[in-house]
Order: C-alpha cells, then sequence, then structure tokens
C-alpha cells in the first residue's frame, strides 16, 4: 500500500508543534505493517532537497508550475512541493495563509495521482478529500481554515453547488475542515476522549453537528511517541544516560536544570506554545500561591504576545523563583523532561498532546487537565494527577495532591508505560484498508 501525507510540518525539517512529530514518525511504524508512506511538505524556506521534477497543477483557472524535492532523512521519504509563497521564515501566520495553503494542496493532489491513499493533516490539507481518496486527521478543531466563497471557488476552480450547509458552507464562509470532513472516506483524531468530546457543543467549535452526522466513520486513534528520538537512555541533550532499571543520570539532569534557569527544587516545568488552549491563564493566577507554598516555576515556549507579556512581567516580579524562557530550545525542553519534579499540562482543552507523555517516559510525573488526550495518557494517582476543574484551585489542587502522593515514585512509575507507535499504527492501517473498500 502506497501512501500519501500531506502536511504543513514534519520532524525533523521543520517544526512548529506536536502535529510535525507525529507525520515525522508515523511513517516509521507504518513501514512494518507493509505500508510505504511518503510525506508531503511545501518547501519551506532553509529546507534542502535533490530535485526530481516539475508538477503541474491550476490556480485561479490558470496553469501552475512548481518544482518536487526528494530527501530521506531518518528512514523516511520526505518530498518537497516548491509552489509559490512559501520562501517565509514561518510555517503559519500570514495574511494569505489559505490562499498559500489551498495552493500547496492543488499541487499535492497532482503529486498524490502516484499513490494509493491520501493522509491529510489538518485544515492546511483539508481540500485533499474533495479532490483524491482520502484519510482525513483533525489534530485540533479550533484551527478550521476560513476562506471568502468568491475567492475559494475562483482560486480552486470547484463548483459553486459545493456551498451549501451540508458541504462547505460555515456561516457565509467556506470552511475548509469541515469540506475535509464531510468528503474525506475515513475521518481520525488523535485520541478516543478527543472523538468524543469534539461530537459535543462544549468541545466542537461549531462543527459538532457535522461530526455527529459523520461519527460513523470517526475514529479516535491516539498518538504515539517516537522511541527512539524520546528515549533518556540515549538523549543527547542529557548530562548522563538514565533508564527505569537505572534512574540515577535523573538526578544529573534535575542538577543541569537548576544550574541553566536559577531556580530550585521543588521545581515545576510547562513547556509547549503560549497558546490560550493550553491553561497558562491557570499557570499565572496560580504563582502566587505556588511561591508562598515554596515551589520554583519553569515556562518555556513562544507564541501569544499577549501570554509572553504576562509571562514576562511574573518573572520580573518573582526574580529567583518564576523563569520564562521565550524560545523554542528543545535541549532545555528536554533538561526539563528530565530535571523538573512535575510537569503542569492545565489545558482548557488537548487533542492528544506529546509533553505529558515525554515526561513520563522520562520519569516526571505530569500535573494535567482531564481532558482529551490527558485522560487517555494520564494514570491519575499512579503515573501522575489529573484534575477536573478549569480553575487556579484546580491547579493547585493537582500539584498539592500529585506531591503528596509522591512524585518520584509516581515518576518511576510513569517510565513503565509504552508510548510508541506499535499500538496505534496497526489501526491506521485498519483505517486505510477501510478507506480503500
Amino acid at each position: 500500500m502506497r501512501v500519501l501525507m500531506v502536511a504543513p510540518e514534519a520532524y525533523p525539517l521543520v517544526k512548529v508543534g506536536g502535529l510535525a512529530d507525529v507525520v515525522g514518525a508515523l511513517p516509521k511504524a507504518l513501514r512494518p505493517l507493509g505500508v510505504e508512506a511518503a510525506v508531503l511538505l511545501p518547501w519551506h524556506r532553509g529546507l534542502e532537497a535533490q530535485g526530481v521534477g516539475e508538477v503541474v497543477y491550476r490556480f485561479a483557472g490558470k496553469e501552475a508550475r512548481a518544482p518536487l524535492g526528494e530527501r530521506v532523512e531518518g528512514g523516511v521519504r520526505f518530498l518537497l512541493l516548491g509552489v509559490e509563497g512559501f520562501d517565509r521564515e514561518r510555517v503559519y501566520g500570514y495574511p494569505d495563509d489559505a490562499e498559500r495553503y489551498l495552493r500547496f494542496a492543488l499541487g499535492a493532489a497532482e503529486v498524490a495521482r502516484g499513490f494509493d491513499l491520501v493522509h491529510a493533516h489538518d485544515w492546511t490539507a483539508a481540500l485533499l478529500p474533495l479532490l483524491v481518496p482520502t484519510v482525513y486527521t483533525i489534530h485540533n478543531l479550533a484551527h478550521q481554515g476560513l476562506v471568502d466563497p468568491p475567492l475559494f471557488f475562483h482560486w480552486t476552480g470547484l463548483p459553486w453547488s459545493l456551498f451549501h450547509m451540508e458541504a462547505l458552507e460555515f456561516y457565509g464562509q467556506v470552511n475548509l475542515m469541515k469540506g475535509g470532513i464531510v468528503f474525506a472516506r475515513a475521518v481520525t483524531t488523535v485520541s478516543p476522549s478527543y472523538a468524543e468530546e469534539i461530537q459535543t457543543p462544549g468541545f466542537g467549535m461549531g462543527l459538532d453537528g457535522v461530526l455527529r452526522r459523520h461519527k460513523g466513520k470517526l475514529f479516535g486513534i491516539l498518538n504515539g511517541l517516537d522511541t527512539e528520538v524520546f528515549d533518556p537512555a540515549r538523549d543527547p541533550y542529557l548530562p548522563t544516560p538514565y533508564s527505569r532499571e537505572d534512574p540515577s543520570g535523573k538526578a544529573q539532569a534535575k542538577e543541569a536544570l537548576q544550574e541553566r534557569t536559577g531556580l530550585r527544587e521543588p521545581l515545576l516545568a510547562y513547556v509547549g506554545r503560549l497558546d490560550g488552549q493550553k491553561g497558562l491563564d491557570l499557570i499565572l493566577k496560580a504563582v502566587p500561591r505556588l511561591k508562598e507554598l515554596g515551589f520554583y516555576l519553569l515556562v518555556q515556549g513562544v507564541g501569544d504576545e499577549g501570554i509572553a507579556q504576562a509571562l514576562r512581567q511574573v518573572e520580573e516580579e518573582n526574580p529567583g523563583f518564576v523563569r520564562f524562557v521565550e524560545a523554542y530550545d528543545e535541549a532545555l525542553a528536554r533538561l526539563a523532561y528530565a530535571g523538573a519534579d512535575a510537569l503542569l499540562v492545565p489545558s482548557r482543552f488537548e487533542p492528544c498532546g506529546l509533553v505529558q507523555m515525554i515526561a513520563q517516559r522520562y520519569g516526571t510525573p505530569p500535573v494535567a487537565r482531564a481532558v482529551g488526550g490527558l485522560k487517555d495518557t494520564v494514570e491519575d494517582g499512579r503515573t501522575g494527577v489529573l484534575f477536573q476543574s478549569y480553575h487556579p484551585e484546580g491547579l493547585l489542587y493537582g500539584v498539592l495532591r500529585l506531591f503528596r502522593l509522591g512524585a518520584e515514585e509516581l515518576g518511576l512509575r510513569g517510565m513503565e508505560k509504552d508510548f510508541s507507535w506499535g499500538r496505534s499504527a496497526p489501526r491506521y492501517l485498519e483505517v486505510y484498508r477501510r478507506a480503500l473498500g
């Protein structure tokens, strides 16, 4: 079976968030199952590849051409499509993102003709189910891809007959993610609990009714980790490797983290995007009480400027107790996973989340909100602590409960869990087979 994964990012070539980790790791897990999966990305600035040809596609009624590159990295075949608009610093965040990614998807549909099936990821590839046989994966329902209808139909050449509430129409706009859900042969999302939650008004982001109508082809498949990349026994970022059998190197990671940050223990860490989804408002409101109780706090990440400004202010007001590192720093992230006493994951909603899995693999218990993939991956009271209420008091309760239970013991039990793709990859194979009939 030949499958083309189409996505905006994939580790190790380009990474913004957890989507990249999934797209980079899943092809390796599928290979032993007889699936030959290649990954197609936009040819972002700075990516190097060997030219292998040219793709001809139509955009806005005219013929367009784009170079196609190829490189193999970590045993995965990556294809890079050089459509117009991607020679930029960032993967997302431009006013013309919809136009750029529609152009990319139209070119991707031509590349897909050499494959049995497309596996499209998130809104940026959601046009593909309208063009080729596709399995569509929702990584985050919050980002749906809304487009002005006249522009959409002009750019794509698709008929206006698709603009109705059972197809692409969404409150007067074209909703790309809605189209992906409606027209895909199968739809997956990244944890069983999130698949259930998004069919409710509280988590459905306006698409819960569409998802309920199409629930017969909706599957929740838990993300895995690339256990070769995330392995404390051979992680090059750690001062001393360690394992569940010999966890002594964890103490060196703790020392290195404290030296790097200037903080002491007990040290709580947050690693991830600065985004309203992630519950950083709870952390900010809990800082006075955490300080009073003797906890130290590290926050590492980039994203929303308003959140970043609030964190800078909190750091300034609490020198020596709060450290904010505004950067994507893989070395510091690995030290935090290994050396913190607990990882905070107080998400408002969470499709799956990888940080809580990485932390458990590295022996650091999470304090996480009981939503989506967090409640599917953290065993409350055994490998971490889950809390229900989206309130600073809920987070504080979780932190205190974790240390009362024994953070070190919970961390060691977390290292026993299997977060590899070995369990999830066969589920994807079943969905692919279903999609191909």
